[in-house]
This record gives structure tokens, sequence and C-alpha cells, in this order.
């Protein structure tokens, strides 16, 4: 591969530009590391790799898992790196194509025997060169790009189309126990102005964004058709999570810990488990402190995504489960509102318009604390009224789920094909 590639080793100290804002690539970034939402790493006082446009970078320390970027020239930005690998390609190869190459299961075999260490994984760029791997002619990686990005643009059709068919059955349920309409603007003058006189008592958080915006929170109260409970009046019990590493592999005495990353859209994925000893989850006074019962609710309180943090499921299973420290755990009061209910507004402009309005933004991460989420107001119906609206959406949203099911399989025949071409 070295003859098609060049290594890049420029470097810069950040002192030589202080007018500049490099986008800065810590070891940590994983999988599409570059982003249009990447956080900036920490600064420090050694030189940085320049990363430019159409040029790679990856971890060495983590190739094998995809720690592999391209910075593409529509991502605005200057970026650097201290410690990723960095090349360019030479006209016999697309950079694109190389990206795609690197990233796919079976490269992982041909760098396999060119990685050193157990843990960390370490390929330098030395090593990288000498690998051999099929480089077809430039015509031919165009052709083979081509049919991947037609193949990527139609499950991207099917997801666009399965979030339309989702949001249009939201706004249904939403519009049974409220009249707030999709992106209705507040009813609230008092919002409009910077200069309000606002009482010191009803105040609950003093920054000025927030008290701008509760003319928004007026507008969703004003708009519910019952009785509505915060999540505190609802709630008999709340606990954050345990701040313990896990493992990847389960060992004897070891139990699955659920993780923001296996809450997705309104369900809990049991993929991609990570394990911790059952002692860590329990008390001499409390031996199932942490553990999951089946029907609680999980809120997600911190996401590097504005759109993800507050993102919630209800834990169903019999079997030992405990979560981390980015959950909260609620269990509500069922004889007053149904966990699964309470899941279903959660997912509504309802309860995000709420959410947009409490949720802070410190270190690169958009947070909610148990304060901010007990504070939720929803529209609670009767029981009966509450199941009827949980079968509305268990036996319709599968038309979502059809779409998204196959934006998935289109997604992986896109990279099996795309490796076929290249491996078969």
């Amino acid at each position: 591969m070295g003859k098609h590639l060049i290594h890049q080793t420029e470097k810069i100290q950040l002192s030589d530009y202080p007018d500049k804002d490099f986008i800065i690539l810590g070891v940590s970034n994983k999988i599409g590391m570059f982003d249009a939402n990447i956080e900036k790493g920490r600064k420090i006082k050694q030189k940085y790799h320049l990363v430019k446009d159409n040029w790679i970078a990856y971890n060495p320390y983590r190739v094998n898992v995809g720690s592999i970027g391209i910075k593409t020239p529509d991502l605005i930005g200057e970026y650097i790196s201290p410690a990723y690998v960095v090349f360019s390609c030479k006209d016999t190869l697309l950079p694109e194509f190389l990206w795609l190459m690197m990233k796919s299961r079976y490269f992982n075999t041909l760098i396999r025997d060119s990685t050193t260490g157990s843990v960390r994984q370490t390929l330098r760029f030395e090593k990288l060169a000498t690998i051999k791997a099929p480089i077809p002619s430039i015509p031919e990686q165009g052709e083979i790009l081509k049919a991947y990005h037609a193949t990527i643009a139609e499950a991207d059709d099917n997801i666009e189309k399965g979030n339309s068919f989702s949001d249009g059955l939201l706004l249904d349920i939403q519009s049974e126990v409220s009249d707030l309409k999709k992106n209705e603007s507040p009813k609230s003058s008092a919002a409009e102005s910077i200069i309000q006189i606002i009482p010191f008592t009803s105040t609950r958080r003093w920054e000025v964004g927030y008290i701008l915006k509760e003319g928004r929170l007026d507008n969703v109260y004003g708009s519910f058709k019952c009785k509505s409970y915060s999540i505190n009046e609802l709630q008999t019990e709340s606990l954050f999570g345990l701040s313990v590493k896990a493992s990847p592999t389960q060992k004897k005495g070891m139990i699955p810990v659920l993780r923001m990353s296996n809450v997705v859209n309104g369900e809990i994925d049991y993929s991609e488990l990570k394990y911790l000893p059952l002692k860590c989850a329990i008390t001499d006074k409390e031996p199932d402190k942490w553990l999951l019962r089946d029907g609680d609710f999980l809120i997600t309180r911190t996401n590097g995504s504005k759109d993800l943090v507050g993102k919630a499921a209800v834990f169903h299973s019999r079997d030992v489960y405990t979560y981390a420290s980015y959950l909260i755990r609620y269990r509500f009061d069922t004889s007053i509102v149904l966990p699964e209910y309470v899941n279903i507004l959660f997912m509504t402009p309802l309860v995000r318009e709420q959410i947009a309005v409490m949720r802070r933004q410190g270190g690169g991460q958009y947070n909610l604390n148990s304060d901010e989420i007990g504070a939720i107001r929803i529209p609670v119906p009767s029981i009966p009224e509450q199941q009827a609206i949980i079968d509305k959406y268990y036996s319709t949203k599968d038309g979502s789920n059809t779409y998204f099911d196959k934006a998935h399989e289109l997604r992986e025949k896109a990279t099996s094909d795309f490796e076929k071409r290249i491996f078969s």
C-alpha cells in the first residue's frame, strides 16, 4: 500500500496560531471522528499534526475497531491531531475508496498480523505501508463507489420514510392528550421581550436563556386536555446508575450493564452489552439496589447530541441487569400512570419541547439533572385510555420499523457489496 500513500508528518504549535480555532481529534474518538457534530479535544502543549482535505487519519491504537476518518471538503474548520497517523493518497487511489476499505471487516484480517500489542493493537504507518491490498484502477474505484452510494442513498430514503411515518404516529397520539401542534410558536408574549417582571419565588432557574424560554413551557402546559402531573409526582423511586468501569467480556459472577448507547428509538437494544460484577450492583442492606426490574423506566441524562439527551426506554426482561451512571432509573405509581405511556410521550414534541428548554450544555455534553427531569409535566388520562394509546402505538409502529429494517439491510448490503467487489 505504501506506493499509493504519502505519510503527512507536518506539525504545528498552537501558540503560533493564537487567532485560529482548530478542531482537535483526540485519541478517544471512534467511528465518525470526522463528523459535523465533533467536539473539540483537550488542548495540550505538544505539536499537532495537520489534517487537510481528503487526508485520512487513524488512531494507531484503535484502528482495528474502526477509529479511522477522512477529512472531506464539506467539513468546515481546520483539523489537527496530537496522536493520529495522518496520510494522503497519490493519484492512483481515491481517498474515499481507501477510507471505506480500511473500515471493512476484511481489511481487519489484513492488518491483524501487522499490529503489535495485546490490549492496544498498534499499527504504525511503516507497517501499514507494507500491507498488500487489492487496488483496482481509478475508473474501477469510481464505479465501486458509485454503486456503494446508490445503495446508501436508498437506505437514507427508507430512513426518511420511517421517520416521517413515526413522526405522524406520535403526533396523532399526542393529539389525543394535547392541543399542541408541531412547531407551534409560543402564545406567551412575555417571552418576546428581554425586559420582563418575573417573581423571584416562581423562577426555578435564573439563566437568561431559560427565563426567555418559559413562555414555551406555558404553551405546552396550556395544551393539555386532561389532568397533568410532573414526573416527580408520578415516581415512587428514582436512582442514578453505577459509575464503575465495565468489561466487554462476561466472566463468572458478572451481569450485563445497560448504557446510554443501549437506549435506541424508545426501546432497549440488548446488543453490544458490557458487564459488571454482580457485587457492584447490590449492598448488604439493599440486595437489589441497582438491579433492574421489569417495567423500569430509564432516561439518558447526558449526551453529546442535544437531540438524544432525555431519550428513554422501558426495561422489559426477567434476566438480571444493571445500568450505568449516565442513566437514571424511575419507577412509577402504576395505579396512576403506565411506564409505556410515559415512554411514548417522551418521544413526542410535548416532552421534547420541555427537554429543549431545560437541557444545559457543558464540557461538550448536553445535560439534564434529576430536578429538571422531575419537573417535566405530562397529561395523564385514565389507565384504560393510556392502555389504548399504548396498544395503538405498538400495533402501528411496525410500519416505521419496516422502513428502518430495510434501511439497515441496505446499509449492510452496501458494505458487503463493496467488500465483495474488492476482496472476493
